[in-house]
């Protein structure tokens, strides 16, 4: 069975992938506490090519699986979840594979956890500086006046010589 061989492989690489992309999320975590732009854009910039390669090793593996399931368990379309073509592997590897999902499954939680920390770390940082925008953009625009250029009235009304009724 060299198609399960080569899937466990695929699972292992992807999670050391996942991995990779969490170390990078608790870098970025700590270069948006720090407010470390350079840092912050090197992390990102490392993100977008690990996430286009995670995308072909997605590819490739989906491809390995249709390939099982055509050999293996034709009757199932070849994009099924895996837990309607596992039945079809030896016992052995099918706990292999289990696990090796398992762990990428945890992986991909803790990432998820990771990014959205880091999204609300930056979304808190957004809004700080939108208020502190604000507040200056308030003291811009209020107008300043000295007594002296106020002027009082007094509470009776005066008349033009055209309101009386003499």
């Amino acid at each position: 069975m060299n198609d399960i061989v080569t899937l466990k492989e695929s699972l292992e690489r992807l999670n050391q992938h996942h991995e990779y992309l969490l170390a990078l999320a608790a870098k970025k975590t700590k270069a948006i506490q720090n407010s470390d732009r350079e840092v912050l854009e090197e992390i990102v910039r490392l993100e977008q090519g690990e996430v286009r390669s995670l995308r072909q090793m997605e590819k490739a593996r989906r491809r390995m699986v249709a390939t099982f399931i055509d050999r293996h368990c034709p009757h199932l379309e070849t994009d099924a979840p895996m837990e309607r073509w596992i039945s079809y592997v030896p016992e052995k590897e099918r706990g292999e594979l289990e696990e090796h999902k398992k762990k990428l499954q945890a992986t991909i939680l803790d990432l998820q956890e990771k990014n959205g920390l880091n999204q609300q770390l930056l979304n808190d940082g957004l809004a700080m500086v939108t208020a502190m925008l604000g507040a200056v953009r308030q003291e811009e625009y209020t107008v300043y006046t000295s007594a002296a250029n106020t002027k009082k009235t007094n509470d009776f009304k005066r008349f033009s010589t055209f309101d009386s009724k003499a």
